[in-house]
């Protein structure tokens, strides 16, 4: 059995970050359709850790 990670470390639950399948714009204009979403991590020697979700069942899911 695979050990799991101290509660130091990130962990996304298994569960969905986000729904919906359109982002309403500033300003005037029709929605918009969202093709991509990311977590975005910063590190504090200023890195950036980018982790995509993927679209299931209406929902945004860590891979």
């Amino acid at each position: 059995m695979a050990e799991l990670p101290g509660e130091d470390f990130l962990a996304l639950p298994p569960m969905p970050l986000a729904t919906g399948q359109l982002l309403e714009p500033d300003g005037d204009g029709p929605p918009v359709r969202i093709t991509k979403l990311e977590f975005v991590v910063s590190t504090e020697d200023g890195a950036e850790l980018r982790i995509p979700l993927v679209e299931r069942h209406g929902a945004w899911w860590a891979p």
